[in-house]
């Protein structure tokens, strides 16, 4: 025969069983559980995002790569260029050396309008960014082109709207403004 037990000591016994189950190192289990799942949710969000972020750098200029007129190029022939190829490009144009045949662009008056000093180095038609928006990659510094293709160095990049030196009136001067920033170019 087994000793009884008291009703109420059995209870408390059990309670205490309970609530030693229901803890792990003195956190509940239903809150590890949701930190667990938490973690596993965060965990698939960064992967994804990390998938999404990595694809869409690979697929950014495919449209303009797969075109008829060539790598790089749109269906008008002029070059597709982004703030990710920007670079890219203006390497290739001190690279490559060769000047553009005067258009009716006046690029000397644009960066007057844009209040910008220094002397134009190289300049190109393009076709910017996704939407491929009509304008000029103008790449203009204080050093001639002789000298940035044998040494390298920062140059300074402007992208503007075929527009741009037209103004007759005090509009700002960014209203023609695509982009404009630096780049690094490596020596030939």
């Amino acid at each position: 025969m087994t000793p009884r037990v008291p009703r109420r000591a059995a209870s408390r016994r059990g309670d205490a069983d309970r609530s030693r189950i229901h803890a792990v190192l003195g956190i509940p289990v239903p809150v590890v559980l949701i930190a667990l799942a938490a973690s596993a949710l965060l965990g698939l969000l960064l992967a994804s995002a990390l998938e999404q972020s990595t694809a869409s750098r690979s697929h950014t200029p495919v449209t303009s790569v797969d075109s008829a007129a060539g790598a790089g190029k749109n269906a008008s022939g002029l070059p597709v260029v982004t703030e990710m190829t920007l670079g890219t490009e203006v390497q290739r144009l001190v690279d490559a050396g060769t000047i553009q045949p005067m258009t009716s662009f006046d690029a000397a008056q644009c960066l007057r309008e844009q209040e910008i000093q220094e002397s134009i180095l190289i300049m190109e038609e393009v076709a910017w960014g996704p939407e491929q928006t009509s304008g000029w990659l103008l790449v203009h510094g204080p050093m001639d082109r002789e000298t940035l293709r044998a040494n390298g160095g920062v140059v300074s990049t402007t992208v503007v709207l075929p527009e741009c030196g037209t103004a007759t009136d005090d509009s700002a001067p960014d209203q023609d403004r695509l982009w404009s920033g630096h780049v690094m170019i490596g020596s030939l």
